[in-house]
């Protein structure tokens, strides 16, 4: 703690007569220039807590273009669970976000609007930051839309949780 960064706690009380949450965490806009990746946790596929077992826990590092999982029919993808870490970083400069408890992270060239706004891959038009997403957790990927409904231990209905999660920025030397 004594070389700096921001500190973020969020303590959540979800109401008990709304749904479960799709996802809950902070979503923030980056320097489009930040496009190089590196974490420790679920990779070098997708991972989510419900489609994890093409994935293994480990050091990975690539370009955030790169983690963007081209679906026909845009959608949430490319999100990387079981992180103690992520580090996004430019030529110049960088930021790594770190936890005491694992989290899971998205990096993309698009927000999540345009994926759900366009019925096609080739439709979409990349944001002019890079969107970085530290989520506490989210639901499971089954939705009963082509499959069996999703199993309730792979929701994110817990009534009260809290996120913490450092941000780090660094200069490149």
């Amino acid at each position: 703690d004594n070389y700096g960064g921001i500190k973020v706690q969020i303590k959540a009380v979800r109401h008990p007569e709304f749904p479960e949450l799709p996802r809950f965490g902070l979503r923030l806009f980056l320097n489009k220039e930040f496009e190089e990746v590196a974490y420790y946790g679920m990779g070098p596929n997708e991972s989510y807590v419900d489609k994890c077992r093409a994935s293994s826990h480990g050091l990975y590092k690539g370009n955030v273009a790169d983690l963007h999982e081209d679906y026909i029919r845009p959608q949430e993808n490319g999100s990387h669970i079981d992180c103690d870490y992520v580090t996004l970083q430019s030529a110049e400069f960088g930021l790594t976000a770190v936890s005491n408890q694992t989290f899971s992270f998205n990096a993309s060239p698009y927000t999540q609007e345009e994926l759900e706004q366009k019925a096609h891959n080739y439709e979409l038009e990349e944001a002019e930051s890079t969107i970085l997403c530290l989520d506490y957790a989210q639901n499971g990927i089954g939705s009963n839309s082509c499959g069996p409904k999703l199993r309730e231990n792979y929701k994110l209905n817990q009534s009260e949780f809290k996120f913490e999660v450092k941000l780090v920025p660094f200069v490149q030397e």
